[in-house]
């Protein structure tokens, strides 16, 4: 008997127990995406913040109004701004849900980086993997704020065209949070951050008329933001920011445009692409060896050529070698001419030879600017897909 009242007495307390802090749904309003910029002549930081609004996604009731809520305030630090946002919505924020971070161009040349992500690894509330990119050329909210015709977030449909991007052309890697605030604190690697730019942009921009246009406005992934102690300070742009990934050993797939003719190209799709790279100090000199190989298929033909024979393959062969080299050493040349190591040779230097590299780390970015570089590139072609012989031109 005194058994069963000891469980009935345990059993009550914990039916009694509620949790402290434990919120409404509908006292809550929940963060996708976040912007930051900085307004010089102020001395302040700008922020924009999209929220969701439940009424607009709700598909079995009927949407009411756009699917989000863009919010902006100022403030001298990012905290600050934030806690003003309160000023100007019913609900408490929750940021546990952001998707998405854009940083303005402004504030990514003239505000290091150093200390903007401070906020966001110092609050446990917010996750540090996901993706950051910069609004370039165009304001943090024309950027954020675009409603797609596909997506109703603007902040997935973002994410989803970097994802997208990133596995099928290789120029701009999916890079979260957490791997630039790694770069920031390297000593052998500069980060490179993607660049979003706004596109037909109109005044239904941000409206739900958007979704009704055959030629909407939409966010584009363009070129990769070049870091440097901090702060852009340029851009990789087209094929020479595919180098990036491929010297990272991360790309999935891409293509190369062989010229075949005087203005004409054929298309080589590029598949598992494995790049092995190595850094040697010689006479005060980084000596980088890159060796890539590649398997690669032909997915267009534009000039008349035998592909029944070994020797036409072979050609191509050759020429898809030189072009991809081509595009390696382009990429690391432009990054050498702002003096940015973002492909991490002194992180790699500091594996193979961490005493040698402790020497150099203090200004390895102007030892990467004096560096040799070697490319060694094997293309084989495995595939020329179900066409075998070209069209009659």
């Amino acid at each position: 008997m005194k058994r069963k009242s000891m469980i009935l007495i345990l059993i009550t307390s914990l039916l009694l127990v509620s949790c402290s802090n434990y919120k409404e749904l509908n006292s809550v309003s929940i963060v996708v995406a976040m912007g930051i910029d900085y307004i010089p002549e102020e001395n302040q930081y700008n922020m924009v913040l999209q929220v969701v609004n439940p009424s607009a996604i709700a598909s079995l009731t009927g949407s009411i109004g756009t699917p989000i809520v863009s919010l902006e305030q100022k403030g001298r630090t990012i905290s600050e701004a934030a806690r003003n946002v309160t000023k100007s919505i019913s609900r408490s924020n929750i940021y546990s849900h952001v998707a998405l971070v854009v940083i303005g161009e402004n504030l990514a040349k003239k505000k290091s980086l150093n200390y903007i992500f401070d906020v966001f690894e110092r609050d446990s509330k917010i996750r540090v993997n996901i993706p950051v990119i910069i609004a370039r050329n165009d304001s943090v909210y024309k950027v954020m704020n675009n409603l797609p015709a596909l997506d109703k977030l603007p902040a997935k449909s973002i994410v989803g065209k970097i994802n997208n991007t990133s596995a099928l052309l290789g120029e701009n890697p999916q890079i979260q949070m957490r791997q630039v605030i790694a770069a920031l604190s390297s000593s052998g690697r500069e980060p490179v951050v993607n660049g979003a730019v706004l596109e037909h942009e109109t005044k239904d921009s941000e409206t739900l008329e958007n979704f009704s246009n055959v030629k909407s406005s939409y966010n584009k992934i363009e070129g990769l933001g070049i870091i440097k102690k901090g702060k852009l300070v340029g851009w990789l742009d087209g094929p020479p920011a595919k180098s990036v990934q491929i010297v990272d050993n991360t790309i999935k797939e891409s293509n190369l445009q062989i010229k075949c003719g005087k203005n004409e190209f054929d298309s080589m799709e590029l598949t598992r692409v494995k790049t092995d790279t190595k850094v040697k100090m010689k006479h005060k000199v980084p000596r980088i060896t890159i060796t890539v190989k590649a398997i690669a298929v032909i997915d267009e033909v534009l000039c008349y050529d035998n592909f029944d024979q070994a020797k036409t393959l072979e050609k191509y062969e050759l020429l898809s070698e030189k072009e991809l080299k081509k595009v390696i050493r382009k990429g690391i040349k432009e990054a050498q001419g702002y003096g940015s190591d973002i492909f991490g040779f002194g992180d790699k230097l500091h594996l193979s030879e961490p005493k040698v590299f402790k020497k150099y780390e203090k200004n390895w970015n102007e030892q990467f600017q004096k560096a040799k570089v070697k490319v060694n590139v094997d293309v084989q072609i495995n595939n020329i897909g179900m066409r075998k012989k070209a069209y009659p031109f």
